[in-house]
């Protein structure tokens, strides 16, 4: 009897023993590991994280060291497992680990980097990859971008190592490997170096399932027409499917750092993104993972291979060896609302929660308004850089609200025309698994399943990749006989939004009669104004700005005071102030630049100039049609800049632009202040000093909210100093990285501007030039000073 006793309790302590799978996911900021249950799928104890640095050496280039990502792991695995204690017997059965996709490393001969990784989001290749087109054009492994037609992406393996060997022949000659993220964080921790496939066959030009044999599938007459056949033996000669296991584990020392037990099974993971994708249940054909953020990702699982123009894939093989995906996507998405939001209504109280609701009390179809999401470019099914955003059908009844949903629906019919898109592809999906952005608004949910007229489902997961990281390890550790077991067991919806039959057909009447006809028509004239914008191309769009600190002041000009519209006790030296604006209108300016200085962020008594009061007087002066011309740009050489941005906004400015050297916590700062000036109702601007590297501001200029760079060319201060020829670098290189990202904002040179200089800094990439003492003391006067720098920045 006792031995029965014994032989139950026995049972019950091992049916209570949890199986626990670790899951990491390596993030381009952190890296982050979590703990969970692998046959149920729940989170066990807490997740951890670990950041590391990106290094942004020149504007779009993006680097990391790939010791970062090895200590980072090593904290955030012992961190998650720390929070294990109290949670019951467990047995840990395996880990496995996505990371950012196409974050490429070189390593030498002992498989240490050669030099820093280029990040995922490097966009130094951009070059290259026209160059791949153009030498290998017809090639079969290219038939996955856009079937031959393109683009390929800068982010690629290819273009990545091409730029490589032509621009870094030193690191090229010793590297022995070239390999991912990926691949080196799998070899640390098992001695075993391979590609994962899904990576391979999704970035690679590699086909996913051919490659699983070990030298097959490599795409080799691809690497012969471009001069690097070498690229095929300086990739890993192995590859292993996502949820297989490498070698024997954990190496002794691995195991020791991660606090883990001696081969303890690693599964093979992948992109972090496709990862997600089973995180998400997206393994079973027709399943499409929509990915809602700043842009849309659409990725759906099909049964065939096939490729078209105005999809990327498909990809044979991926995720999994039986699977194949095609891709769809969409510049911007999410950025539009923000931008809706903070820029077009310039109103923090309402919350987006408050807009939406708003919204939902408007008809399908706001009321005749259409818009158009392609601020950023279209990506798919159309591959146009030069796509914009519109509103087109408004009227004096049209409200903020109409505005709101016209720009939600116009990125569902995005969505549909992505979906379309990879449809006739032979791409078909029947429901939409929505993760991200989105699912935090109920009204944008059923709006992209009323215009797709597609069901949208939304997974209890906060962290897809991470789960999906669990699901590959519980399969590959035997707890879940197939992936598609383990996603039953492990995944769970929380949310089924059906398309309202009766929106949904009006929304199709109006996607076919409106938002279909508008894009492909307003397409010649985006591109004609894309080519009169000019934006840094060198050529005659030159714009002339004179800077007011350099004026005469004590010059006093008879005509102000008959067109002067202020009151009697203005004092005289404001007015002599107002004269030069008189001047400078009459020279035919469209923008003023006005410096304005405190006295503390320059320590000198000499650098103290008008404030609010100044700015009013200006704007006043101006006659109701000289008030829509100009732009009066401030800019704010002060130690607290934060406390003047109402002010200037009542006074009148139309661009607060504030330097950078003043925000003391850096990106944060600066963040919150932009966010400021654009409620307020002006646009954003950020100065930077000679010495400041254009690669501080690029983190906020990402967010779109920046519509002007001021590139200061001397000194913060007063007028006639020297030009510093070293900002011609400075100009190129915001110019570069502008047009490789695609970001619309103004690049200002100010100081030192004349007759020499105006077509140099033109030639590097400038918009806008503020000249201050070559107008002011211009012998023939202002106007011609203006006809002069603009002839000179022509040429």
């Amino acid at each position: 009897m006792k031995i029965i006793i014994f032989g139950i309790i026995l049972l019950y302590c091992r049916a209570s023993t949890t199986n626990i799978v670790i899951g990491v996911d390596g993030g381009t900021e952190s890296i982050r590991a979590c703990c969970f249950n692998a046959d149920t799928g729940e989170v066990v104890g807490k997740s951890s994280a670990s950041q590391y640095k990106t290094i942004h050496p020149h504007p779009g280039w993006a680097e990391q060291n790939p010791a970062d990502w090895w200590n980072g792991l090593g904290k955030a695995v012992r961190g998650a497992l720390s929070t294990l204690k109290g949670t019951g017997d467990y047995s840990i059965k395996g880990i496995c680990i996505d990371t950012t996709c196409c974050s490429v490393l070189a390593l030498d001969e002992n498989h240490e980097p050669l030099r820093p990784c280029l990040l995922w989001m490097d966009q130094r290749s951009a070059p290259q990859t026209q160059e791949i087109l153009d030498m290998a054009r017809g090639d079969p492994s290219l038939e996955v971008n856009g079937n031959g037609d393109g683009p390929i992406s800068a982010e690629w393996m290819t273009p990545k190592s091409l730029w490589l060997k032509q621009n870094e022949p030193e690191v090229w000659n010793s590297a022995h490997v070239i390999c991912e993220y990926q691949d080196y964080i799998n070899y640390r921790l098992t001695g075993v170096l391979c590609a994962s496939s899904c990576n391979a066959a999704a970035r690679w030009h590699w086909d996913g399932k051919d490659c699983l044999q070990k030298g097959k599938g490599r795409p080799l007459s691809l690497y012969q027409k471009l001069g690097m056949s070498e690229l095929a033996s300086k990739l890993p000669s192995d590859c292993i499917a996502m949820g297989k296991p490498i070698g024997n584990g954990l190496t002794k020392e691995a195991a020791t750092f991660l606090n883990l037990p001696v081969e303890l099974p690693v599964l093979q993971g992948g992109p972090d993104a496709f990862v997600g994708m089973i995180g998400l249940g997206c393994v079973f054909d027709g399943k499409l993972c929509l990915i809602t953020g700043s842009s849309h990702l659409h990725c759906v699982v099909t049964s065939q291979a096939s490729r078209s123009k105005g999809i990327w894939g498909a990809y044979r093989g991926a995720p999994l060896p039986h699977l194949n995906f095609a891709e769809g996507g969409q510049s911007s998405t999410g950025s539009i609302m923000r931008w809706a939001k903070n820029v077009l209504f310039g109103n923090s109280e309402r919350s987006y929660e408050e807009l939406d609701e708003a919204a939902a009390k408007i008809e399908p179809g706001s009321g005749g308004l259409v818009a158009l999401e392609t601020f950023q470019g279209s990506r798919t099914p159309v591959t146009d850089p030069l796509a914009r955003g519109a509103l087109l059908g408004l009227t004096l009844s049209h409200t903020q609200a109409h505005i709101w949903r016209a720009c939600l629906e116009s990125v569902c019919y995005g969505t549909r025309a992505c979906t379309e898109g990879l449809a006739a592809a032979g791409h078909e999906c029947d429901e939409i698994i929505l993760a991200g952005g989105v699912t935090n608004s109920p009204l944008w949910l059923q709006l992209h399943a009323d215009i797709t007229g597609k069901p949208v489902i939304v997974c209890e997961t906060t962290n897809a990749p991470l789960l999906g990281c669990a699901i590959l390890a519980s399969v590959g550790t035997g707890i879940h006989d197939s992936i598609e077991q383990a996603v039953k067991a492990m995944v769970r919806t929380c949310q089924r939004i059906e398309p309202d039959p009766k929106r949904a057909q009006l929304y199709s009447d109006l996607y076919e009669k409106t938002y279909a006809k508008v894009s492909p028509a307003v397409r010649p004239v985006m591109h004609a104004i894309g080519a009169l914008r000019g934006g840094g191309s060198g050529g005659n769009n030159a714009i002339i700005s004179p800077s007011l600190l350099s004026s005469n002041w004590a010059e006093m000009a008879a005509e102000v005071k008959e067109g002067f519209r202020l009151t009697d006790d203005v004092d005289t030296q404001r007015l002599k102030y107002v004269s030069q604006v008189k001047r400078c209108i009459k020279a035919g300016v469209t923008q003023l630049h006005v410096d304005i200085f405190d006295g503390v962020f320059i320590p000198s008594p000499h650098a103290l100039t008008f404030g609010p009061k100044m700015v009013r007087d200006i704007r006043r002066s101006l006659t109701p049609d000289e008030a829509r011309q100009i732009t009066l740009d401030l800019h704010m050489c002060v130690n607290c800049p934060q406390q003047y941005v109402q002010a200037m906004a009542h006074a009148g400015a139309t661009r607060f632009i504030f330097q950078w050297e003043a925000m003391k916590n850096g990106f944060d700062d600066a963040l919150s202040l932009a966010v400021n000036i654009a409620e307020a109702g002006m646009k954003v601007g950020i100065s930077i000093n000679p010495e400041t590297p254009v690669a501080n501001v690029l983190p906020l200029l990402e967010q779109e909210l920046v519509t002007l760079v001021d590139v200061l060319s001397v000194n913060p201060g007063f007028g006639g100093q020297k030009f510093q020829d070293k900002v011609l670098i400075k100009i190129d290189e915001l110019a570069q990285w502008r047009n490789i990202n695609r970001k619309e904002f103004l690049i200002l040179v100010d100081g030192g501007i004349n007759k020499n200089t105006a077509p140099l800094v033109m030639k590097a990439g400038a918009d806008i030039l503020v000249a201050g003492t070559f107008l002011f003391q211009h012998p023939c006067g202002i106007a011609t000073g203006v006809e002069e720098l603009k002839s000179k920045a022509c040429k």
